[in-house]
């Protein structure tokens, strides 16, 4: 899925009100707030886990998995294979930025 093409059912409630739905469209293809902090930060780190970008920033990790399936959708970041070990002992995706994201990261 391309950056102009994000699933923007995912990003409302299901019984989402008029304006709901309004400001999901108005947010889906930029690469800002949260999103590009989460960019940024996974690119600093040269590749990484949700729990360790929410570490780097000081973010909990439920404002960073969200991005991550967000800027996936948005082929910016991609899963590299690996998997990283969490504080639970579960496995976690080891993300990366694409080409196409690191264009939003200076």
């Amino acid at each position: 899925m391309k950056i102009y093409e994000v699933n923007i059912k995912k990003m409302h409630h299901r019984e989402a009100g008029d304006t709901e739905i309004a400001a999901a469209h108005q947010v889906a293809a930029k690469v800002t707030g949260r999103r590009l902090d989460t960019l940024r930060a996974l690119k600093t780190l040269g590749g990484g886990s949700g729990e360790q970008i929410s570490a780097s920033l000081r973010l909990p990790i439920t404002s960073i998995r969200p991005r991550l399936t967000e800027l996936q959708e948005m082929e910016l970041i991609e899963d590299t294979g690996r998997r990283h070990k969490n504080q639970y002992g579960n496995g976690e995706i080891i993300w990366t930025v694409t080409k196409q994201g690191a264009k939003y990261v200076y």
